[in-house]
């Protein structure tokens, strides 16, 4: 009788303790509602972001900014093209209404040359256009015939001008400032025919009596060179060339020099005269020179650094560089890099093609000034982005590709060690058995 009462009581508490457990286990658990469509979408909006890599989000970026580019231009081209069908009607209606006038070729150029400058005042702003005028700029002249010696099979240019064509050869002058191991070579300053060159655009150099080497527009037969450095007044800033020889490179290594002239001198004098000339004696041996060196022996205040402003080299030439006009691509090049300058500097500074030699050469000068004082030789653009995003694409592809070869080599390179042992294992056993079957 007492047993069964134990096992009662047993089952009555192990029923207590499942009752007590299930009633725990409904009372832990939580019923989750469902999400609602707005969080899943937000959650599969972060899910698909995850995904995305650095390069694709690049790309889609610049993508982006292509796409406005030349959205902005065809808006600008389609405004021109509708300015020109309007111009061509009208002189079709006045051929029309007069068919027996003779055509003034004069007036033709002098209608079309107002109607580039109103097409010009359009795309401009007018309160820039009544400031640029307020600073005027020299214009680069280019020797024609005029202005040749006698013979008139020869012209006299300036050969070192960066517009004509003219480079410094860094790797064959002295280390300058302007030519950072890492970074953009801005050497060319000194070359930029200017009547006032700025006082902070110039080749420096610290180096004890620099060497300066030019590669020239054209070949010529040098008469005389000249320097000038930023405006002064009653005494040469320190740091600029006070003697000079110049030098023509007979090769174009520059390991043959010929001397030119010696012992140039720059110094004050009463009229304050900045650009100071040195004349080259004849020698018909001279009548090709492409490349030339100047070598600085002293400057003002006997300093460490030597600064040159800017170098001409005139000579006579049978190559006549062309005098070039301005037609309405070039307005429209100043127009547009004015335009940009003032209203977009982002555009300006980041994809516009803007180095001294675009705006100097295309006579931007006196329509943009503020754009020729802060003008590189070397400028980031529309093509150093695209250098840019090429090098993060193929860098690494180049370092997984080569990657790939030097552990594929280093795989193979063991397999064969490895081979090689299994071999010599093979033919040591097969010596020990010849010797066994022989005893």
């Amino acid at each position: 009788m007492v047993q069964p009462s134990i096992g009662k009581d047993l089952e009555s508490a192990n029923g207590s303790e499942e009752s007590s457990n299930t009633k725990l286990q409904k009372d832990g658990f939580q019923i989750e509602e469902p999400k609602t469509k707005k969080e899943m979408w937000y959650e599969w909006i972060r899910s698909r972001l995850r995904y995305y890599m650095i390069l694709e989000l690049l790309f889609s970026i610049c993508l982006v900014l292509i796409l406005w580019k030349q959205y902005h231009i065809s808006s600008q081209i389609s405004s021109i093209h509708s300015e020109f069908r309007d111009f061509k009607l009208d002189i079709e209606s006045n051929r029309i209404s007069k068919p027996t006038d003779t055509i003034n070729l004069d007036g033709g150029n002098k209608k079309l040359e107002e109607f580039v400058e109103q097409v010009m005042k359009d795309i401009k702003n007018p309160s820039i256009e009544n400031n640029q005028k307020s600073k005027e700029y020299p214009k680069q002249i280019i020797p024609t015939e005029d202005n040749s010696s006698p013979n008139n099979s020869v012209s006299q240019i300036n050969a070192a001008s960066l517009i004509l064509g003219a480079t410094v050869d860094s790797s064959r002058s002295s280390n300058s400032d302007n030519n950072p191991s890492i970074g953009r070579d801005q050497s060319g300053y000194v070359l930029i025919d200017r009547s006032d060159p700025p006082s902070d655009k110039a080749w420096c150099s610290n180096e004890e009596n620099p060497i300066l080497t030019i590669d020239l527009a054209k070949y010529i037969r040098p008469i005389s060179v000249s320097y000038q450095h930023s405006k002064w007044s009653g005494m040469v800033p320190d740091g600029a060339p006070r003697r000079y020889d110049v030098l023509a490179c007979l090769d174009y290594y520059c390991n043959n020099l010929e001397p030119l002239v010696s012992n140039c001198e720059y110094r004050a004098t009463g009229d304050n005269k900045q650009e100071q000339f040195c004349s080259i004696p004849f020698n018909r041996n001279h009548s090709s020179i492409g490349k030339i060196q100047f070598h600085f022996r002293q400057n003002h205040g006997n300093v460490m650094k030597t600064c040159a402003h800017t170098i001409r080299v005139f000579g006579e030439t049978k190559e006549v560089p062309k005098v070039k006009e301005m037609t309405l691509k070039r307005a429209e090049t100043c127009s547009k890099l004015t335009y940009d300058y003032h209203h977009h500097s982002w555009t300006y500074n980041m994809w516009d093609y803007k180095n001294c030699t675009v705006l100097y050469s295309n006579d931007c000068c006196t329509e943009c000034p503020e754009c020729c004082d802060e003008c590189l030789i070397e400028d980031t653009n529309f093509d150093t982005f695209g250098f840019c995003f090429g090098f993060m694409i193929v860098v690494p592809i180049l370092i997984f590709a080569i990657g790939f070869i030097l552990i594929t080599t280093v795989l193979l390179f063991i397999a064969a060690v490895i081979g090689l042992f299994e071999i010599a294992k093979l033919q040591i056993d097969c010596l020990f058995r010849k010797r066994k079957q022989s005893t």
